[in-house]
């Protein structure tokens, strides 16, 4: 499983339930700095991508003897929307639920047919997916909290997302 923004609050939740819930998976993590990889390798990821660094497509071809991950888990958007698909094998699954570097991109749609891609777009959640997420947090998963903030300095965790400086989720207290 490749997994974009991974020091990120939902990053670094999906790489808790994929460690949780499968013991097989293998998780490359790609975040921007040497702190956030250390974070994704003492949460469990098995290789991890600087890709200020490294060309995360082609790490991720490398390490995978240019097989492909199974599973993209992609919400950074327009910046690493193809590179994801290079990085993915054949009939591999891109799940997307978010757009932070843009809403809009070119895509080769005969890559998409001749690797028989399959595209996911997640929005929300149900009631039941909130109650499966708080039993999880109920029996010792919990998530990586960076900061929490007053609701007067909102503008300013929000300029700590923007910088991608934050390690996890932000919480705002009223």
């Amino acid at each position: 499983v490749l997994l974009h923004a991974a020091a990120g609050g939902v990053g670094l939740l999906i790489l808790q339930i994929l460690k949780r819930k499968f013991k097989n998976v293998e998780i490359v993590a790609i975040a921007s700095t040497a702190e956030k990889l250390k974070l994704l390798k003492d949460e469990g990821a098995d290789h991890v991508i600087n890709y200020r660094k490294e060309r995360f497509e082609g790490e991720v071809r490398r390490l995978t003897k240019r097989k492909g991950v199974d599973v993209v888990f992609e919400h950074v958007g327009a910046d690493t929307w193809n590179g994801s698909l290079l990085c993915l094998k054949r009939g591999g699954r891109l799940v997307t639920c978010g757009s932070t570097s843009g809403v809009s991109t070119t895509m080769n749609l005969m890559q998409l047919f001749q690797q028989q891609y399959r595209i996911f777009g997640s929005f929300g959640c149900s009631m039941k997916n909130i109650a499966e997420s708080l039993a999880k947090m109920a029996d010792g998963m919990t998530p990586v909290i960076d900061s929490v903030w007053p609701l007067v300095d909102f503008e300013k965790a929000l300029g700590k997302l923007g910088d991608r400086k934050a390690l996890g989720k932000l919480i705002i207290r009223l």
